[in-house]
């Protein structure tokens, strides 16, 4: 599934992410340009939703839908070997705002088990694994709350 598909999916539904591309390194660099940290309140907020982001150590992507009942599902492209995996898991937004997305590739045989912070600047999305200044952030590319889940 592409971007274009995805948000195409959505329709009817609010889009949560904005066109121009603010690239910030680290917490810091965000936080001193109005940035915030989201609490738990606010990701609630923000689910259930389809997520469209680059891995962490940029070796491929996903595109996953975090739906209501804490469920994970979706795919994952590894650039090397440019292969799609399904992927499928659970998540749950911790007391401090902290996502935890343990999930499976399916196709790889791969677990990870992350846990990210949500991040906000104007309109667009960050996640990062840690809230230290000088930790990196990783701009989520699509952030689309879904207002119903049918699978």
């Amino acid at each position: 599934m592409n971007l274009s598909r995805l948000i195409s999916s959505a329709v009817g539904s609010l889009l949560l992410c904005s066109l121009p591309v603010h690239a910030q390194s680290n917490v810091g660099e965000l936080l001193s340009k109005g940035g915030k940290r989201l609490d738990k309140s606010e990701v609630l907020a923000l689910l259930p939703a389809r997520i469209q982001q680059e891995w962490p150590n940029r070796q491929g992507e996903e595109e996953l839908l975090l739906s209501a009942d804490g469920k994970i599902s979706g795919k994952g492209l590894h650039y090397a070997s440019r292969s799609e995996s399904p992927a499928t898991g659970t998540w749950q937004v911790e007391e401090d705002g902290r996502v935890c997305t343990p999930k499976t590739f399916t196709a790889w045989n791969n677990t990870t088990k992350l846990c990210w912070y949500v991040f906000q600047l104007d309109q667009t999305y960050f996640g990062g694994l840690k809230t230290e200044a000088t930790s990196p952030l990783n701009r989520i590319n699509a952030l689309v709350k879904v207002a119903s889940v049918t699978q």
